[in-house]
């Protein structure tokens, strides 16, 4: 194995490798074949489908679907390797293909059906969803009965369902397995973290350990070695793990497995060390999302004290202390010829190191600075509404995000053109007039009945229910954007035109109550001086009464 290089070992990583597609073939296996295959991670929904096909029936259509990268290919390929489902299953890896050059994928799916019909083995089908969704439109008419299905399921509203099944079909889809779940102790992927351990764990079983050990003793100033050994850390890892969560809840950006490889592809063999790859790299799309995180950007006074000393040389001898224990790692600064940049390469390596101990822990300063309380605080939150029972512990936590987190923010930015109703917590403004600014009371309450008896936590968040009075308003749902802007409101802030995606969703929930506010019995009006009217219906009449602001 030492004739291969570690920059060749992890080759297999990238997407442009001929390794990033299972493929039939009948070539001799080589060395990066058993470096591929030590990276393979069983995924939870290979694992269901396995058991649905020791017991599937004659006529099945099985459709393994997701987009493109998910791992369809590799599944498919490794279950039709086995003798057992060989003999039992006809096989199309991938529906994109079609059996002659001037037949489309669409005309392939028809003849396939059909042969189908007449053997009546079942049939195994790694398909994108786009591509099940064209067939469902335009597929023969003969498979009217299969197209309908199709669309019943892409039509399903509850995830959980696994597989979902419908007559003789039924769906495994990736989307119904996501990568990542909430979890209390913040290991939030554990396909990614297994997928990490099988490429860095150090054990004699581990080939690219072992081609990364030659490496470090004949070339220890290559990058990648530097980056491998960062890799290896836990707190590293658990960190890159949270980023990809955050870019998968903030940016909606999904995580496939071929972008996954390809994402640890440019972290180890980018130009730089692996703090600066990992937000530096616009040809990879996860790089691109998760670029938007990076602690450089934080502009603290903290940081920027620290980035002013360094850049002018000021004696720091902790931090000389710090930049020696790095040596080990591979991970060198020169202090007496400070380049552009090195500062902020700084704040990244401290930001990555968060959770791990080095030297004197110099880079703990700041560790303050980048903690996660906000997203750790949605996963709080998210499990209060998956868990909850009606408990009075549980609901007391989860009133007080409603009450001061949730209430209170919709008020804020249903009120901000209103600050003369900053402390009359209850009431709603509802626009103004002729300089007349008119609001009505509105009382919001969780709905604890709905919170208890309906599905409200999802993979990437959760549903709240609220009351305007006696009547519930309809399930709404809170991502991690919207969960932000709240928090920001509550201290002050006020949204600009970057909040764009989380305002439509704000503005969606303010018309809700709203249009419930407007049908009130009584409604204020402020003339914007020093008087207030008050407008009561009573016995259908309307008495109109003024008092002091």
């Amino acid at each position: 194995m030492s004739a291969i290089t570690l920059r060749q070992a992890l080759s297999v990583l990238s997407k442009s490798s001929s390794f990033s597609v299972a493929t039939e073939t009948r070539r001799r296996k080589d060395k990066f074949d058993d470096l591929k295959e030590q990276l393979f991670v069983e995924q939870e929904i290979e694992t269901d489908l396995r058991r649905h096909l020791d017991l599937a029936k004659p006529g099945e259509i099985i459709f393994l679907c997701g987009s493109s990268g998910d791992g369809k290919s590799e599944i498919l390929t490794r279950c039709k390797s086995e003798l057992r489902f060989q003999q039992k299953f006809d096989f199309h890896l991938d529906a994109t293909h079609s059996f002659s050059p001037r037949q489309s994928a669409i005309d392939a799916l028809n003849e396939l059906l059909e042969r189908q019909e007449l053997n009546s083995k079942p049939l195994l089908i790694g398909i994108n969803t786009g591509m099940l969704a064209n067939f469902a439109r335009e597929g023969a008419e003969c498979h009217e009965a299969i197209r309908s299905r199709i669309d019943a399921f892409l039509s399903a509203q509850h995830k959980e369902n696994r597989p979902y099944r419908n007559g003789n079909c039924i769906f495994f889809d990736f989307e119904y397995y996501p990568k990542f779940q909430f979890d209390n102790n913040k290991q939030y992927s554990l396909f990614i973290k297994c997928l990490l351990d099988n490429l860095t764990c150090d054990n004699d079983r581990n080939l690219f350990q072992f081609i990364f050990r030659h490496d470090e003793s004949v070339n220890p100033e290559q990058k990648e070695v530097a980056n491998f050994k960062l890799l290896c850390m836990p707190g590293v890892q658990n960190v890159l793990i949270t980023q990809l969560f955050k870019a998968r809840l903030i940016k909606d950006q999904f995580v496939t497995t071929r972008a996954l490889l390809d994402f640890l592809h440019h972290l180890l063999m980018g130009p730089g060390y692996l703090f600066d790859n990992l937000f530096t790299g616009a040809e990879n799309d996860l790089i691109k999302k998760v670029s938007d995180f990076d602690p450089a950007r934080l502009h603290t006074y903290e940081l920027d004290q620290f980035i002013l000393r360094y850049e002018l040389g000021l004696v720091d001898t902790e931090l000389d202390d710090f930049l020696a224990a790095l040596e080990p790692l591979h991970i060198k600064f020169d202090r007496q010829c400070v380049k552009p940049g090195d500062a902020t390469s700084l704040i990244r390596l401290f930001w990555l190191l968060q959770y791990e101990s080095l030297g004197n822990d110099y880079h703990r300063k700041f560790s303050d600075l980048f903690n996660e309380s906000l997203f750790e605080r949605y996963s709080e939150i998210w499990h209060l509404h998956r868990n909850y029972t009606a408990d009075t512990e549980q609901k007391k936590s989860l009133n007080r995000f409603y009450a001061f987190e949730l209430i209170a923010g919709i008020q804020r930015y249903a009120n901000r053109k209103a600050p003369e109703l900053s402390m009359q917590k209850e009431e709603f403004f509802l626009g103004e007039f002729g300089g007349v600014k008119i609001t009505a009371p509105v009382e919001m309450k969780p709905d604890w009945d709905s919170i208890k008896n309906k599905h409200t936590a999802h993979p990437t968040g959760f549903d709240v229910y609220l009351k305007v009075g006696q009547n519930s308003l309809p399930h709404i749902h809170i991502g991690l954007n919207l969960f932000e802007l709240l928090d920001k409101l509550n201290n002050g802030y006020r949204p600009n035109k970057y909040d764009k995606n989380a305002i439509v969703l704000l503005d969606e929930i303010v018309e809700l109550i709203a249009d419930q506010a407007k049908s009130s019995r009584e409604i204020k009006f402020y003339d914007g001086g020093q008087r207030v009217y008050r407008a009561k219906m009573d016995d259908d009449m309307i008495t109109i009464s003024g008092m002091e602001g």
